[in-house]
């Protein structure tokens, strides 16, 4: 049987970590697209390949699921595997653990869109070395994408959806085929995450003053076009469904020249105890009042 191959490894800076003092969700997702090309590279696909053979491996779709907190200084380890491919599509995915005991932080599922097309090595290496992936990477609070999808800019203000972020895309957040890498689109919903809590009626600046948090615990992603350095970027978003430990937190990133949508997100959310490192249940006012924020009920 195939083994998965070492993909990354690296360690935990301070100025990664946020107010909960444990990495911010963006690097996971950083971990990823690093982790991929080596990954890429391991099949016969790497970034020398593609470019002499004018092939683009893009994501079109994540699934991460977070097991496990790393905290500043601790050391990171991805390992890989293909799980599937067609003749334009790349399957794969990631585990990430701690380094000193093995504990499984995250899981990372992708799916690359190769164009014009999966060249028939690159194809036969990756059945060749396909694994399915561990049942840990399987969805879990996160089911069928939500029923939400509005076609553009104009379409989500009339849905209600609010706005939560609003950016220029930098040089520096681009990949080497000068596109929006995937850790920048995570770090747009981690910075609107904020603002829809708020919305939402819990103040983070009293939660914060509690020693309460926020997190997600699991992210769904669609990246449905590429976008480039340049491009205004603005992030709509909304409260999907709720549970009583858990909120759907929608986050759709469109460009905000043309209203085209560029990113459709979900993320699982709930509130975290900063100092017992705990999952908090919601209230009985909690409850009332998010029942009539979920978009689309109202």
């Amino acid at each position: 049987m195939p083994d998965l191959i070492p993909t990354l490894r690296t360690a935990v800076n301070t100025w990664q970590c946020d107010e909960n003092d444990h990495l911010n969700v963006q690097f996971y997702t950083g971990f990823a697209d690093e982790a991929v090309e080596h990954l890429l590279a391991a099949l016969e696909l790497g970034p020398s390949l593609r470019r002499a053979g004018g092939i683009v491996a893009r994501p079109c779709e994540d699934h991460i699921r977070y097991h496990r907190e790393f905290r500043v200084i601790d050391g990171v380890a991805a390992h890989s595997a293909p799980s599937s491919a067609t003749a334009t599509t790349l399957d794969t995915w990631h585990r990430i653990t701690r380094i000193a005991d093995g504990a499984l932080a995250a899981t990372v599922r992708r799916r690359l869109q190769i164009e014009p097309a999966l060249p028939e090595h690159a194809r036969a290496c990756a059945l060749a070395g396909a694994l399915p992936p561990m049942p840990e990477a399987l969805p879990r609070g996160l089911g069928k994408p939500g029923i939400l999808r509005p076609r553009d800019l104009a379409g989500a203000v009339a849905d209600g959806l609010i706005e939560a972020n609003r950016t220029v895309i930098q040089p520096a957040e681009c990949n080497a085929d000068g596109e929006l890498a995937p850790r920048f689109v995570i770090a747009r919903c981690s910075d609107s995450a904020p603002i829809l809590w708020d919305h939402l009626g819990f103040d983070r600046s009293a939660m914060q003053q509690r020693g309460e948090g926020s997190i997600v615990v699991e992210m769904r992603v669609e990246y449905l076009r590429p976008a480039r350095a340049g491009t205004l970027l603005v992030v709509r978003s909304g409260l999907g469904a709720f549970t009583d430990k858990t909120v759907t937190l929608m986050h759709y990133l469109f460009d905000g020249e043309t209203g085209e949508p560029v990113v459709r997100a979900e993320g699982l959310g709930m509130k975290f105890d900063q100092t017992r490192r705990k999952i908090m249940a919601f209230s009985a006012d909690d409850l009332a009042r998010l029942e009539d924020m979920v978009v689309g009920r109202r």
